[in-house]
């Protein structure tokens, strides 16, 4: 059998034929026999094809019985120089070994083949012995072939097979000499890691700027003479993967120092280097070909990102972890990684494992400011350019990234805004498409693949001049393929522009694109008007509201707190509520956007966990919250903290943070944005001061404001710590309705009852009278929501009486006849 095949056995495989040779040397015979073969496999440790045989009943002890009682001693005789006779079953059954490993494009062939080899020849002696076991040979062979198709995949042997159409079996020894001429083998390094130095990863690699000093204090870990294994130390999206290409990049361009000049970087995938791996010893022999390899070129780097993955990785019972496999070639200088991980996962996996954590240099990556971002997103924009056939413009990228610094502050500079400017093209490129020169090469395509396929056969059938014609016609094909192609490379290429990242933001964040239009803010000076649309009778807390939005929407207001705060005061009913909903629907054109905490669920100090999340080890630990998850899915929203008096104190120090710097840290150490958030405050302190009214020797109105803003104002530092109502921007005062404004607001509600059966395909009249009457049932004590129930009761009620009879009108009038609402037909 020739080198190439021989180097594709595993190691598992070379002893298991080691261990056959031995044996029949002790039993003083001349050639391997299958049940040779088989006693090695099933005696050879950790093997793939040990481990299914023992999960099927097969002992060591009938492997013993098989062989015959000379198998038990430890010690085998030398080999070396010995000739490996195989008879002509074992011949065959290698031969379907290595068919078997060629059928399902394995690199390598493994002691699961040479079972699987065993199973298809099926030798007398292997047979009787299976039927004495009472082995099921149909389970054995399903449980074989799930393994076969689960384990990883390795370019095919198709090269090798093509050259190889015998099976002798070579000397154990001529096992261990290196192949001599063909091509070069594929190592598992090659096969598990992508090399970064080589010229077709560099085609991919962007290049990194603005990391020069980064780069640089990497390149001079790696010139140490001990622990030089640097380990990058940020959070995601902060460019550590960039900073391992740009050094790959300078390696390849000769920008290092003489120790490095040579150096080869391999990126582990981790998951390529786990998958498939089923049984006890597999991922450890993987990982340990690739260490060997590294220590026989000491100018291999290895790239594990994502580093903390090795802690556990691959870990079975009785098996070792993939850090624990590092450690000692790390320890003594064998290999050298470099890592990538974020603090959170660092501190989690790596740094509680002080071994690990020695043998690595910490570099710390910081977020890029806006300023080096921008450089960063400037000169990776003609990569963006050339993808995506547009030009994008200085305009779009310093939106970019200014938006994403502002809106998107869960992420990182610069991943952030170049994820902003790489969909805002992709958007500008599919609004851009021309479906018809896609159609035209699509057809075109499809007809050059069935004209070869008709020159193929012409051919073969020795019609050579039908397949000349054929091929001039392909030729022409091809021409006007390529004149497609060149009619779309001069087509007019779109530019991005500012406004198309905007529109990116708006998808991504919820924000209504007006608010990020600097152009559009004129819809700001109708604020007022579009909030005594909905509240009636609170001008002053109504202009109140007003300029505090107005501050934050254009930019004015502290950009480290949240755009605004209230704390609204007033009895039940006069529009709190309703004005903080009025505010959403202005602002952010959706109810969606509406956060409501009734306070007196939170009366408690446990029920903090409702908000922040619980403790670790308790119940509910990293499960959703009711604020910080909602913010986090909508972080433009307005939050009402209804009836705030009610909540516990431990509830109410929550929104000293919230206040103050505009975030808060949930349970789980995440810090949640709320500088987006406008957070509303409810209150009915002072309560009774409203319901006692106005002293009556105080001469004017703005005596009597003034007086009970004062008692107001004490009660508020008797309910309340000071600390929180310093926090608060505005706080509003709102006035009790009086009988004008009740009578506004039965108008307003019945033109809503009116435009509501109007939906449901009935027209509702509604005489003048009406509001007189529902207007004289009302108490003022108790605000607005009277309004509605009284409507239900003497109006709404008599309408549903009506359309519950039989016939079914399009039109009713509500009418008040003798103090008695009555509803009839027609108009």
């Amino acid at each position: 059998m020739s080198h190439d095949i021989v180097d594709k056995f595993s190691t598992h495989l070379k002893n298991v034929l080691t261990r056959a040779l031995c044996l029949v040397v002790e039993q003083d015979q001349k050639t391997i026999q299958p049940e040779h073969l088989l006693w090695a496999l099933g005696t050879q440790k950790g093997c793939i094809a040990s481990e299914i045989l023992k999960k099927s009943g097969v002992k060591t002890a009938d492997l013993k019985k098989l062989i015959g009682t000379c198998a038990t001693t430890s010690a085998f005789p030398q080999t070396d120089g010995l000739s490996l006779q195989l008879s002509d079953e074992a011949k065959r059954i290698v031969e379907k070994a290595v068919l078997t490993a060629n059928v399902y494009g394995h690199r390598s062939i493994g002691t699961e083949h040479l079972l699987s080899g065993i199973l298809q020849i099926n030798p007398p002696v292997t047979d009787i012995f299976f039927a004495q076991l009472q082995i099921n040979l149909q389970e054995l062979k399903t449980h074989l072939t799930i393994v076969l198709k689960s384990t990883s995949k390795f370019p095919d042997l198709t090269m090798a097979m093509e050259n190889e159409q015998t099976s002798p079996v070579e000397t154990a020894g001529s096992m261990k000499e290196p192949a001599t001429g063909g091509e070069k083998k594929t190592t598992a390094l090659e096969y598990f890691a992508v090399e970064l130095t080589s010229l077709e990863a560099q085609k991919k690699i962007d290049p990194v700027i603005g990391r020069e000093n980064e780069i640089q204090r990497v390149m001079e870990i790696l010139c140490r003479r001990t622990k030089n294994n640097p380990l990058l130390l940020g959070e995601p999206g902060v460019g550590k993967t960039a900073i391992v290409e740009g050094l790959a990049k300078h390696i390849t361009q000769g920008l290092v120092p003489p120790v490095l000049t040579h150096k080869r970087i391999f990126a582990i995938d981790m998951a390529l280097l786990i998958a498939g791996t089923m049984y006890r010893g597999e991922f450890e022999g993987r990982l340990r070909q690739i260490v060997d390899q590294v220590k026989e070129d000491p100018d291999i780097l290895l790239f594990i990102d994502e580093l903390h993955t090795i802690v556990g990785a691959g870990a079975a019972s009785g098996s070792m972890d993939a850090a624990n496999i590092l450690k000692p070639a790390l320890a003594r200088g064998e290999i050298r990684c470099i890592g990538a991980t974020t603090p959170g996962e660092f501190k989690k996996h790596i740094e509680a494992d002080a071994a690990l954590e020695r043998r690595f240099q910490t570099v710390l990556i910081e977020e890029p400011n806006q300023e080096k971002a921008l450089q960063i997103l400037e000169g990776i924009a003609p990569y963006y350019e050339h993808y995506h056939r547009v030009r994008i413009t200085h305009e779009a990228i310093t939106q970019a990234v200014v938006l994403s610094s502002r809106y998107l502050q869960d992420r990182q500079l610069p991943d952030k805004a170049i994820d902003l400017i790489d969909e805002a093209a992709a958007a500008v490129r599919v609004r851009n498409l021309n479906p018809n020169p896609v159609q035209r090469e699509r057809e075109l395509s499809h007809t050059l693949t069935e004209l070869k396929e008709t020159k193929r056969r012409a051919v073969v059938e020795e019609r050579f001049d039908e397949a000349l014609r054929l091929k001039e016609e392909e030729s022409r094909l091809h021409a006007r393929l390529k004149t497609l192609a060149d009619e779309e490379d001069l087509s007019p290429i779109p530019a991005i522009t500012s406004e198309d990242i905007a529109r990116v933001v708006s998808r991504t964040a919820g924000i209504p694109l007006e608010d990020l239009i600097a152009s559009d803010k004129s819809r700001l000076l109708q604020l007022e008007e579009q909030l005594r649309t909905n509240v009636l009778g609170q001008d002053r807390v109504i202009d109140t509201v007003a300029g505090a939005l107005r501050r934050a929407k254009t930019g004015v207001a502290h950009p480290s707190r949240p755009l605004a705060s209230f704390l609204f005061l007033g009895p039940s009913g006069v529009g709190k509520t309703e004005l903080a909903k009025t505010i959403a629907q202005i602002l952010f054109h959706t109810k969606h956007h509406f956060i409501r905490l009734d306070m007196s669920e939170y009366a408690e100090g446990f029920t903090m966990s409702k908000l922040i999340g619980a403790p670790a080890g308790y119940i509910g630990y990293k499960e959703g919250t009711n604020l910080t998850d909602r913010v986090k899915q909508r972080p433009y929203s307005v939050v009402l903290f209804d009836e705030i008096e009610k909540a516990h104190r431990d509830v109410q120090n929550l929104l000293l943070q919230i206040l103050e710097e505009g975030e808060l840290t949930d349970a789980t150490g995440r810090k949640v944005n709320f500088k987006n958030t406008i957070i509303v405050l409810t209150s009915n302190v002072g309560l009774e001061r409203f319901e006692r009214g106005d002293m009556g020797f105080m001469s004017t109105q703005d005596d009597r404001t003034t007086a009970m803003h004062q008692d107001l104002r004490k009660e508020l530092e008797d309910r309340f710590r000071p600390e929180l109502l310093n926090r608060i921007d505005h706080t509003c005062v709102f006035q009790s309705l009086d009988e004008d404004i009740l009578g506004r607001i039965v108008e307003k509600q019945l033109g809503e009852l009116v435009e509501r059966m109007q939906t449901q395909g009935l027209t509702l009249n509604l005489h003048k009278n009406l509001t007189s009457h529902i207007r004289a049932k009302l108490e003022p004590k108790f605000g607005a929501r009277h309004v509605r129930t009284v409507i239900q009761n003497e109006i709404e009620h008599k309408i549903a009486e009506r359309l519950s009879k039989k016939d079914q009108p399009t039109s009713l009038t509500v009418s008040l006849k003798d103090k008695t609402v009555t509803v009839t037909k027609g108009r």
